[in-house]
């Protein structure tokens, strides 16, 4: 018999990727904003704490996403659902942000002539 994970269940689901790859995206954002608007030196080892934060975000909206994909891979049938296709988009935006926000961290370091 072919079991369903409930509407409800996958909507709520879905918010939780939601809420913490947006957590992420805020994270990320005022790293951005720091290294764009501050006239003096950053503080790297602050920002790069912020994005071990934004990691952490991401790990749990990814968690929450695999177990969602982990029923279907045990034969339960997921529906469709816009919001959980919106949840893996955020996450993934998210993820790809924080990419780019640590490739230009030691970047910027570099350019203020910290090693």
């Amino acid at each position: 018999m072919e079991e369903q994970i409930s509407r409800e269940s996958l909507n709520q689901r879905s918010m939780q990727v939601i809420l913490h790859a947006g957590n992420a995206r805020d994270i990320v954002v005022n790293i951005l904003d720091e290294l764009s608007t501050n006239n003096k030196s950053n503080d790297y080892s602050e920002l790069e704490e912020k994005a071990l934060k934004a990691h952490t975000e991401l790990a749990k909206a990814h968690a929450c996403q695999t177990d969602i994909l982990q029923l279907e891979a045990n034969d339960q049938y997921i529906p469709y659902s816009a919001l959980f296709g919106h949840a893996q988009d955020t996450l993934m935006t998210a993820k790809s942000e924080l990419l780019l926000v640590e490739k230009m961290l030691p970047i910027f370091k570099k350019m203020e002539g910290i090693t």
